[in-house]
C-alpha cells in the first residue's frame, strides 16, 4: 500500500488539495489507521496555530513598535536625500544623422525628377480605376481586356488569361511607367487573380 506524502496529508487536512487528489487521499485515509492518525495530528497543530495567532504576545509594547517603525521610515527618507540626483543631459541631434537624412532626401528628389510619372490621355496621373486601361511604352502596348492582360509588341501579342467564367469580372488597374497591374475578381467564386506586367 502506498501512503500519501506528509505534504498531501497536511493539504488534505486544510482542505487545499485539488478535487481528484482530495478524493484519492480521503479514500486512503478512510482505510489506513496510520495516515488517519497523522491527519488528526496535522489538524490539531493547525487549530493550535490558529488559536495562537489570535492572541497578542504578553509584554508586547505597541508604543515601542510604533516608534521603531517611524524611526525606520525616517532613516529611509534621509538615506534617499543623501543620494545625489542623476542629471541627464538634453538629447542632442547628431549631425551625421542629419547629413544622412539630407543625402537620402536628395537622392529621392533626383529619382523623382529624373523618372516622372507618365500622364494619361486626359492629363491626369494614372492610378486606380475600374474598367479597361492601356499603358503604352516605346513599341510596347499593355492593356487589359475581358480575357486578361494583353502585351502587344510590334504586332505580336501575348495574353495573360484570368480564367473563364460565365459571370462578368471586375477589374482594378494600377499603372506606373512601363508597367500595368490588374486585379480580376471572379464573380462566381470570389477568387482574385493579380497580374503584373512590366516592359522595358
Amino acid at each position: 500500500m502506498t501512503h500519501p506524502s506528509d505534504t498531501d496529508l497536511a493539504l488534505y487536512g486544510g482542505g487545499d488539495l485539488k478535487l481528484w487528489e482530495r478524493w484519492r487521499v480521503g479514500r486512503h485515509v478512510d482505510n489506513c489507521a496510520q495516515c488517519s492518525a497523522e491527519l488528526a495530528s496535522f489538524r490539531t497543530i493547525r487549530s493550535d496555530l490558529a488559536g495562537a495567532s489570535n492572541r497578542i504576545p504578553e509584554g508586547l509594547r505597541w508604543d515601542r513598535l510604533a516608534d521603531e517603525m517611524v524611526a525606520n521610515i525616517n532613516v529611509g527618507l534621509q538615506a534617499g536625500e543623501c543620494v545625489t540626483p542623476v542629471h541627464t543631459s538634453a538629447a542632442r541631434v547628431d549631425w551625421r544623422a542629419a547629413a544622412v537624412m539630407a543625402g537620402m532626401s536628395l537622392v529621392l528628389l533626383a529619382a523623382w525628377y529624373l523618372n516622372p510619372m507618365p500622364r494619361s490621355g486626359h492629363g491626369a496621373l494614372p492610378g486606380i480605376m475600374a474598367g479597361n486601361a492601356t499603358m503604352r511604352a516605346p513599341k510596347v502596348e499593355i492593356r487589359t481586356t475581358s480575357a486578361g492582360l494583353e502585351v502587344n509588341e510590334n504586332g505580336n501579342a501575348m495574353v495573360l488569361l484570368n480564367g473563364s467564367s460565365g459571370r462578368p469580372q471586375r477589374t482594378m488597374i494600377v499603372s506606373s511607367p512601363g508597367s500595368l497591374r490588374a486585379r480580376f475578381v471572379d464573380g462566381d467564386t470570389g477568387q482574385i487573380t493579380i497580374n503584373n506586367v512590366y516592359s522595358e
